[in-house]
């Protein structure tokens, strides 16, 4: 056992023999039962004299006395029984967190039908009654859209899914788990020949979320011939900037008449493309020959793999791709909802990267939640703007792609863009943070093009087009906030 200061030690030792001593592993304070505090180290091996016990004779052997009172109060017993019980209680707490088979949160729970009256024969309340109207609307809408089989059925038995995921970030391999949790065959395609071997061998991604098991269904490959034959689904999970690189080099192995997910929020800089241009322009194809479904929504990777509830938006111009995709993806845990504004759905989860880095900087600078909150409800007015001159639809602004994100990617800790502007309010600059910093803030690619968006359509952009200023370092980020807070106020904002 090994302890502070020589002279700490002797006082302790000698308070042991008096009086009961609990020792700890992470050495800190702890009450001995009689108002003093002891500080104690736990030291694998054999107890012993402290390497740093020098000095006199006298000094030593005191030491040693002290030491052997202490082990003869507490025994070695009870030294060992504390090393083990921590070991024990991480081992099974990482074991929880990876039971791949269960699930923590069941959707799946609504009864076929609410009986009219309780089980005494008397009639509902008002409250009993409108969740009555609610589930029969939502069985009649499960009915009707999904046939018999229901929107939880993991997948028709004739129906098998070869699902390929280009890139294995964070998303992209919590998307990869959660399909394979599923049952369905899932590859990640990787650049890194040790990150696909270590997914092969240990199950594990060594560059992202590390704490995690993966499905033994997820198999990781470098080459992608071989990775999209038989490929029924394609993910996309690269960064936006580089997917115009990297799909263009697998336009001659990509099969046609396949769905292609894309999970990367941006918008590609020079072109001003969202992804649904995007990818059919890499793959030079038609948009109906690969149709493109986009997945957007407020989702955390590392809480869909904690298999937390989530629910996201499958957006594409073809319902009927839109509803096979949401078949893929929806879980237990993982509500997809459907829709066809594909452009609103785009524009948000591009632009609330950009909000994200606003909200981030109000935290840096100690503005308070009040100025925060001013800057997200302005700035989210501003992106259903340029949404509704894109073409897209207001309304859709409102729902997960739109104020869900928005929420989650503006007031979550978890934010990379978020981080970064909390780091521009605390005066680093934006080289430091990039080199830095660990994945890709594409709020930072994307600032510029909202810009250039607002131009093109003729919209107003206060808060999106002072964060492009701050990155581009022609004003710093309080002078910036006060100038955008000291604009008249807009009708539609407030």
């Amino acid at each position: 056992v090994a302890f502070g200061p020589t002279r700490q030690f002797v006082m302790m030792a000698q308070q042991a023999t008096a009086s009961p001593m609990v020792l700890f592993q992470d050495g800190g304070r702890r009450s001995s039962g009689d108002g003093c505090f002891q500080s104690c180290h736990l030291v694998a091996g054999r107890p012993g004299l402290p390497s740093y016990v020098t000095g006199c004779r006298r000094q030593r052997r005191s030491a040693m006395r002290a030491a052997a009172n202490v082990v003869a109060t507490t025994g070695v017993f009870e030294l060992w029984w504390t090393i083990w019980r921590l070991r024990a209680r991480r081992l099974l707490k990482k074991c929880a967190r990876n039971k791949a088979d269960e699930y923590d949160f069941d959707l799946n729970v609504l009864p076929p039908m609410v009986p009219s009256r309780t089980p005494d024969g008397e009639a509902l309340g008002p409250t009993a009654r409108a969740w009555r109207r609610t589930v029969y609307w939502a069985k009649r809408h499960d009915r009707s859209v999904y046939g018999s089989a229901g929107r939880f059925e993991v997948q028709r038995p004739e129906v098998r899914h070869n699902v390929v995921v280009i890139g294995g970030g964070a998303f992209g391999t919590a998307m990869a788990a959660h399909v394979a949790r599923k049952g369905t065959s899932v590859t990640v395609v990787v650049r890194d020949v040790l990150v696909r071997d270590v997914i092969n061998k240990e199950h594990v991604n060594p560059r992202y979320l590390t704490d995690y098991m993966l499905p033994i269904n997820v198999k990781a490959a470098s080459d992608a011939r071989e990775a999209l034959n038989g490929c029924t689904c394609l993910v996309s999970s690269v960064p936006v900037q580089a997917t115009r690189k990297v799909l263009s080099a697998l336009k001659d192995l990509v099969p046609r008449n396949i769905p292609i997910v894309a999970v990367s929020k941006g918008i590609e800089q020079g072109t001003r493309k969202l992804m649904k241009e995007l990818i059919p322009e890499a793959l030079e194809r038609d948009e109906g020959e690969n149709p493109v479904v986009v997945i957007s929504g407020p989702s955390f990777a590392q809480e869909v793999m904690d298999k937390c509830p989530t629910s996201v938006v499958a957006a594409c111009e073809n319902m009927e791709s839109a509803t096979h995709v949401q078949s893929i993806f929806t879980s237990n845990y993982f509500r997809v909802s459907t829709t066809d504004d594909i452009t609103a759905v785009e524009v948000a989860g591009a632009l609330k990267n950009v909000l994200a880095i606003a909200a981030g900087i109000c935290e840096g600078l100690g503005l308070g939640v009040n100025a925060m909150s001013a800057l997200v409800t302005q700035g989210t007015a501003e992106i259903r703007w340029l949404a509704t001159a894109m073409g897209g639809r207001p309304e859709t602004l409102s729902g997960l792609s739109g104020m869900g994100d928005i929420l989650l990617t503006a007031f979550g800790s978890a934010s990379r863009n978020r981080t970064l502007g909390v780091r521009l309010g605390k005066g680093e600059t934006v080289e430091q943070i990039l080199a830095n910093g660990e994945g890709v803030c594409e709020g930072y690619y994307t600032a510029r093009m909202a810009v250039e968006l607002s131009t093109q359509f003729k919209v107003l952009m206060p808060v999106l087009t002072a964060v492009a200023r701050i990155l581009a370092g022609e004003v710093s980020p309080r002078r910036a906030v006060y100038e955008v807070m000291s604009l008249p106020p807009i009708q539609g904002s407030a």
